[in-house]
């Protein structure tokens, strides 16, 4: 199985255009939250227009999946780090997995900003039927008191697992035809959408919640892909292994 070629310097402008970009469309125009929000908001019903059974269930078994690979990479990096390998991946595959999920979902959007980010869950907003005030994304406030509404842990899990499925086709792509390949990928890019859809349309989100989750779990793949497979590390351990010898 080969490494994905990943342009690092592009991807970083990328995702450093889609951060400014974003950060002023939701701060300058924060009706477009409340827009998007109103497309699935009934007066009479509530958020009401996909909260079938069906979508449920796709949602909990995503949630399932992202779980069983949360499981699977902490006991493979340490079984890779022991045997070289585990279920055909190295170390650094299985570091780099368990590394996505811990820092992305775990630690900057459950750990940092859904604990301490106030903001009121769309259905609980008295614009949609609630009883608090809107905030704008970006803003820490008191309108929610724990599990708030920025950002999603779901989306972010969901694009974190979607990044991991893309990668693996992407590891995959010279023993895979080219409907495979494709089918994989447009599997992956579902997943992601697929959440974000789902949790704004139920009122659990606003869109700039679903975004900035879906951008902290990319810049987190971006960060650690540069650190385990970009050579970021290599000046730092030449320098180590200098003093060491001095």
């Amino acid at each position: 199985m080969s490494v994905p070629k990943i342009d690092l310097a592009r991807t970083g402008w990328m995702l450093l255009a889609l951060w400014l970009g974003a950060l002023l469309v939701f701060r300058a125009a924060p009706g477009v939250d409340l827009f998007v929000t109103g497309l699935f908001y009934n007066g009479h019903g509530g958020f009401s227009v996909i909260t079938n059974p069906l979508w449920e269930w796709l949602r909990q078994r995503i949630w399932d999946v992202a779980i069983v690979v949360v499981l699977a990479s902490l006991i493979c990096w340490p079984l890779a780090l022991w045997r070289g390998r585990a279920l055909r991946l190295g170390a650094r595959a299985w570091g780099f997995v368990l590394g996505l999920f811990f820092f992305g979902p775990i630690v900057i959007v459950n750990g940092l900003l859904k604990a301490n980010s106030g903001r009121a869950r769309p259905a609980d907003v008295d614009l949609f039927g609630g009883a608090h005030h809107f905030s704008i994304a970006g803003d820490f406030t008191d309108q929610c008191a724990r599990n708030c509404s920025f950002v999603s842990d779901e989306v972010s899990a969901a694009v974190a697992l979607s990044v991991v499925i893309w990668l693996g086709a992407e590891a995959l792509r010279d023993r895979l035809p080219r409907w495979g390949l494709v089918y994989i990928r447009a599997v992956a890019v579902f997943v992601s959408l697929f959440i974000a859809l789902q949790r704004i349309g139920t009122g659990r989100h606003f869109l700039s919640d679903a975004f900035f989750a879906g951008m902290v779990s990319l810049s987190v793949a971006w960060v650690l892909w540069g650190l385990i497979y970009g050579g970021w590390l290599a000046p730092l351990a030449a320098r180590l292994r200098r003093g060491r010898r001095s």
